[in-house]
């Protein structure tokens, strides 16, 4: 890749002001309004034709929607927070994300670069030791926190787009960048898989920021195991409300709920691999001297193969119903996401490692990494794999001044431009692979 060193500063300092401001404004699944709105903004000013709203969708697959008050709420909001109404106006209903197609000069394979924008249900510290506090773009929305990387994740995937539309003569083929929304809970990958944009891709490349303890920006890991399958779904317990002085007559949700979240945090690990179960939120009552007739629990299970996160899935959900029948409560669950497991190509591996051994700011490289978490981007690449093209998801090493969905999370900035840089390059060095 031939380009200019100065412009290529100053597009990294434009990229992380774009991160900066996704970061003040945040937005979590299937809300990202705003969001999604100013990265078409950004990649229609390069001249491409980007695709949003409801036509890349399937709206059956657009799993854990917020409830209707909720996105009307985020939508207004959004619509008072852009320069482009009209934008956030065709995304109306949650059909946020979107995508766009480089095409090269030159003839070649299609590379796919997934980056996903939302943010966590998560309300960021408000600390002048915090940096986005001490430098003024804090969260100004409350609960909504990009605690996980995704503001620099969308920063990198519109960098991505400006690089190599500067660089179109030597790009062989076409690039598909896709905008996810709706990562967080597994929810926004399967509304875009089945709309059938990744059947034709050659390699697919997924990234993600930090996620590994005691790296520094410049180590990058290429490819990797331990992809947990994760089934997310939500639970809500139907009592009967009485009198507290009158217990009888009622029939106690919290206590069916409370019952159900011990027995569940209470499953046996599985002894075939890796097994997991939270219980993240519970909700429930109305008031002291009030029999509760509604309790909520969000619960998550994950497994080392889809077989074992089966077993945790069914056995959460016996021993759900279970709770119910003993104290007489109704129960409604609520599929929210899933996610299953994935093995990296090696192929793609060995050609990836190549590429970043020749790259500048690339000091140390890891492959065959641990993730031992659950990833949406495993559907898209599930769905390249079952159409012949291979995968792989890199990780950024930077510094991490506090845990991935902490309020004092932050990203080190100097990460940006080189992950755009290695993108980039990946996406133009694929021209000279052996096609899979």
């Amino acid at each position: 890749m031939t380009f200019d060193h100065a412009d290529f500063e100053q597009l990294g300092q434009e990229m992380i002001q774009l991160r900066r401001d996704f970061h003040k404004h945040p937005e979590s699944g299937w809300t990202e309004f705003r969001t999604t709105a100013r990265i078409i903004d950004e990649l229609e000013k390069l001249g491409l034709t980007v695709q949003y709203g409801p036509s890349i969708h399937v709206k059956e697959k657009m799993f854990g929607l917020p409830q209707p008050q909720i996105l009307e709420e985020c939508w207004q909001r959004a619509m008072q927070e852009t320069n482009r109404p009209d934008l956030v106006e065709a995304m109306k209903g949650g059909y946020t994300g979107c995508l766009t197609v480089i095409e090269g000069a030159l003839p070649g394979p299609t590379v796919g670069i997934r980056v996903d924008i939302d943010c966590n249900d998560v309300e960021e510290a408000n600390d002048p030791k915090h940096p986005p506090c001490a430098l003024g773009f804090r969260s100004t929305h409350a609960n909504c926190m990009h605690a996980c990387g995704h503001d620099a994740h969308g920063a990198i995937g519109v960098g991505v787009a400006k690089l190599l539309c500067a660089c179109k003569d030597q790009l062989r083929g076409k690039v598909l960048l896709v905008f996810q929304p709706g990562e967080e809970g597994l929810r926004g990958a399967a509304s875009l898989t089945a709309a059938g944009h990744f059947s034709q891709c050659d390699y697919f490349f997924g990234g993600h920021v930090g996620l590994l303890d005691g790296l520094k920006v410049g180590a990058v890991a290429a490819g990797g195991h331990g992809f947990l399958a994760s089934t997310k779904f939500d639970v809500t317990f139907h009592g009967y409300p009485s009198h507290a002085a009158a217990p009888e007559r009622g029939r106690n949700a919290i206590a069916a709920a409370a019952m159900a979240t011990l027995g569940m945090l209470s499953i046996p690990r599985h002894g075939d691999g890796a097994s997991r179960i939270n219980v993240g939120t519970f909700h429930g009552g109305t008031g002291r001297n009030v029999i509760p007739a509604r309790a909520d629990l969000c619960v998550e299970t994950r497994g080392g193969t889809t077989e074992i996160n089966a077993f945790m899935e069914a056995e959460a959900r016996r021993i759900c119903q279970g709770a119910a029948d003993m104290y007489g409560c109704t129960l409604e669950t609520r599929f929210m996401g899933s996610a299953g497991c994935i093995v990296c190509d090696e192929p793609l591996v060995e050609q990836t490692i190549q590429v970043l051994s020749q790259m500048e700011g690339v000091d140390q490289i890891l492959r065959d990494i641990n993730f031992n978490g659950g990833e949406d981007v495993t559907t898209m690449m599930r769905d390249v794999q079952e159409h012949g093209g291979q995968v792989i998801e890199l990780v950024f090493g930077m510094p991490l001044p506090a845990p991935h969905h902490n309020d004092y999370f932050d990203v080190d900035e100097r990460v940006i431009p080189l992950a755009i840089r290695i993108f980039a390059q990946l996406a133009l060095t694929a021209g000279d692979w052996k096609a899979p």
